[in-house]
């Protein structure tokens, strides 16, 4: 079991896609995006998790973003794009490069 959190533009796609991959969640917070994890926040996620027995995971976004010390403590959940028809794509982006 697992207590899911984001602070992305649409936190709840991230909801959906964990539990689409078959991950547990038991529960799972909605920040902001580019929410600043303050101690009192991960803490009050910690507890929560501890309540379910469960761990805690996040985006690699927000992982990255976390204090060290809590880094340990939570799982950081990779999201890979991935394209239908990668040639379009790079179509699409070649005036760009």
């Amino acid at each position: 079991p697992q207590v899911g959190f984001a602070g992305i533009g649409m936190p709840w796609k991230v909801e959906r896609a964990l539990k689409a991959a078959g991950c547990e969640l038991v529960d799972f917070a909605n920040f902001p995006d580019h929410f600043a994890y303050d101690e009192g926040t991960l803490k009050m996620l910690a507890e929560r998790a501890e309540q379910f027995g469960a761990g805690l995971v996040t985006t690699e976004k927000d992982w990255v973003r976390l204090p060290p010390a809590w880094r340990e403590r939570i799982h950081a959940w990779p999201v890979r794009a991935v394209f239908e028809d990668e040639a379009v794509l790079e179509r699409m982006l070649a005036p760009f490069a």
